[in-house]
């Protein structure tokens, strides 16, 4: 039970918080509840522009021309509507850019743990999967171009190590084999060739050498050498393409973590402005409200300028009529 002294007491700190007392400071307090700012019917929000509102009030009364306190009012009053209608286009522009950067930024690993892993550390491992795929793909488009090239020259090994490497590969891929395909630079692949030595880095790497070891491999595949170096060139071809479209992918991911990163502070701000979830349909309804105000407004400001200049205005042919159905119980 709250005793006589302790009302008091309350009645007496009271007195000490009663608010601003200042025009200053009523006016800061009054958007404490401000947050998105779309319901709001003052011109300008925190983060608005008042000059741009100042000209976009000028430009609407220039444009509707009004002669006198009433049209002048409701010239006003359209800008006032058609400035509410852009701030609720802003709304949509930043909810569906939001929208379109949460695609972009990949999401954690499944074996990562979002709780103790950090973005930076994401931004990390992007960028260096995208410098191997880089690599990769020079690797494959040197080796693609080489061979598109009908092995005119002499190949570097790095070149030769990744054409035979991928012949090797369809070989050892190949149905009922009877033994494996010796593999690249091994000693049974230089005594295959009939190649000195067992370090593949220091062999002439010709055309007709080339033409040698993918004959070599087709044998295991029972193909036709011409088919079986149409396979190879194929595979280079797709393997090029795939290593470009993942660079492509990464460099998007990697762009989109970063600027995610950039802009964490600005993102976390608008995330707070923006409406809540469940908010959009109420949004929807008011932009047709703030619609339906501004035609009506609009309509009216023309019926005044017609009238002003002695038209013959008939009553408006549409009027707000509310129903009410009263049910009788028997």
């Amino acid at each position: 039970m709250t005793t006589l002294a302790k009302i008091e007491a309350n009645q007496r700190n009271g007195q000490l918080s009663t608010g601003p007392r200042t025009l200053e400071g009523k006016a800061i307090v009054a958007r404490n509840a401000t947050k998105h700012g779309i319901f709001a019917a003052v011109p300008v929000l925190p983060g608005e522009s008042a000059d741009e509102w100042q000209v976009h009030r000028a430009g609407v009364i220039e444009s509707l021309a009004p002669i006198g306190l009433l049209e002048l009012n409701l010239a006003e009053r359209a800008a006032l509507l058609l400035w509410r209608l852009q701030r609720l286009a802003r709304y949509e522009a930043e909810t569906v850019a939001a929208a379109m950067e949460d695609v972009e930024v990949p999401a954690f690993l499944p074996s990562q743990d979002p709780a103790s892993t950090q973005r930076e550390d994401q931004l990390r491992a992007i960028r260096g999967e995208l410098l191997t795929a880089r690599r990769e793909l020079a690797e494959a488009s040197a080796a693609r171009d080489y061979f598109a090239s009908e092995l005119t020259t002499a190949a570097p090994f790095a070149i030769a190590e990744y054409i035979l490497g991928t012949a090797c590969v369809r070989a050892e891929a190949a149905d009922d084999l009877r033994t494996d395909p010796p593999a690249f630079g091994s000693k049974s692949f230089m005594r295959k060739l009939g190649l000195p030595g067992t370090n593949p880095q220091t062999a002439p790497w010709t055309p007709e050498l080339i033409r040698c070891a993918l004959a070599l491999y087709a044998r295991f595949t029972r193909e036709p050498v011409e088919l079986f170096a149409e396979h190879v060139r194929a595979e280079l071809e797709s393997r090029a393409e795939e290593l470009g479209r993942k660079g492509q992918r990464l460099e998007r991911e990697a762009t989109a973590v970063a600027r995610f990163l950039d802009g964490r502070s600005d993102r976390s701000r608008s995330a707070r402005l923006l409406p809540a979830n469940g908010c959009d349909e109420r949004i929807a309804k008011y932009e047709r409200h703030l619609h339906g105000l501004l035609t009506s407004t609009l309509h009216e400001l023309e019926r005044l300028q017609a009238r002003r200049e002695g038209a013959n205005v008939p009553p408006p042919a549409a009027a707000e009529v509310n129903l009410v159905l009263n049910t009788v119980s028997e």
